[in-house]
């Protein structure tokens, strides 16, 4: 198996800068680049990216100067971002390149798998952290971790798994390898489907959900419809995988903020359709009541439509 040498990281949010910037730090110079567009490059250039207090020492490039292919394409962007991410993304791919995600939600490789092919898609889930972006700098107090694995039993797809596994090893990137990546990635979205949604409907941070309230009740709720909608699935998500992402969300510092609280309080787009959109979509699909994603969809709405005005 060709190690992974070089790697593209597409997408410069909390995500981009949390994975790329521990990458970047630990990696010979060069070897970790930043894609976007001039216009974007040249802010990054000027004002640079700060991780830890330092500044990152990324390789900036746009997709016409990209010298070669990477070995690994790095997806960090917003879900709703991914098709303009697209061209920037084939933009770095050569016969070998491999495609990790690290958007949240259940639907990213199979978008990239159909453009790019699923032979080069390594299935990820990233969690545990508590990271946001403040201007050019990266505010968190938990790193978290990638987390991968294999979708299926075909040899060649757990080839592509341990490429990237040893490759997170030698960086000394925080990754663990699961075998049931399935139930981990459903589980991860059930619990951003609960977290997210319920701290920017209150309007709070991760202790609105943490503490006893109405609002860790609508949290657990909201989670617990996509329980509910699991086994039509066929993901194998279960009781104790609930209570391991409620554990996970009570662990991460009280003071920080889900990802659609941020984007709602920067009058950014939101990700509700990757949350309560696709939760309305399968209860409606198998005839299972979601009635609280329902009321967390109707009431971010309305919050967005508040901020258009």
């Amino acid at each position: 198996m060709q190690d992974i040498v070089t790697v593209s990281v597409i997408g410069l949010g909390a995500l981009g800068i949390l994975f790329g910037g521990q990458l970047a730090a630990a990696l010979p110079a060069g070897t970790v680049r930043v894609v976007a567009d001039q216009d974007r490059l040249e802010r990054y250039r000027e004002q640079g990216i700060y991780f830890d207090g330092e500044r990152v020492p990324f390789d900036y490039l746009t997709p016409d100067a990209t010298p070669s292919p990477a070995d690994l394409a790095l997806v960090c962007v917003k879900f709703h971002q991914l098709e303009a991410a697209l061209p920037l993304i084939a933009s770095q791919l050569g016969p070998d390149t491999l495609i990790v995600s690290a958007l949240n939600g259940i639907a990213s490789e199979a978008v990239l798998a159909e453009h790019f092919g699923p032979e080069r898609i390594v299935y990820a889930v990233a969690q545990e952290m508590d990271a946001r972006k403040d201007g050019n700098r990266l505010v968190y107090r938990d790193r978290g971790q990638l987390v991968i694995g294999a979708m299926t039993t075909d040899p060649s797809e757990a080839e592509r798994v341990e490429r990237v596994a040893r490759f997170s090893a030698r960086a000394g990137l925080p990754h663990t390898v699961v075998p049931d990546m399935p139930r981990r990635l459903w589980g991860k979205w059930m619990l951003n489907v609960g977290v997210n949604q319920t701290v920017a409907l209150y309007q709070g941070t991760f202790d609105t959900v943490q503490r006893p309230g109405e609002a860790r009740e609508t949290f657990k709720a909201a989670m617990r419809e996509v329980l509910a909608l699991a086994p039509h699935e066929g993901t194998g998500l279960t009781e104790a995988d609930f209570d391991y992402w409620v554990r996970v969300m009570d662990a991460l510092d009280p003071a920080g903020k889900p990802s659609m609280r941020q984007d709602l309080e920067a009058g950014r787009q939101s990700e509700l359709e990757l949350f309560a959109g696709t939760v309305l979509a399968l209860g409606q699909k198998h005839g299972v009541p979601t009635p609280v994603n329902e009321r967390l969809y109707q009431g971010i709405q309305a919050l967005q439509a508040r901020q258009d005005v």
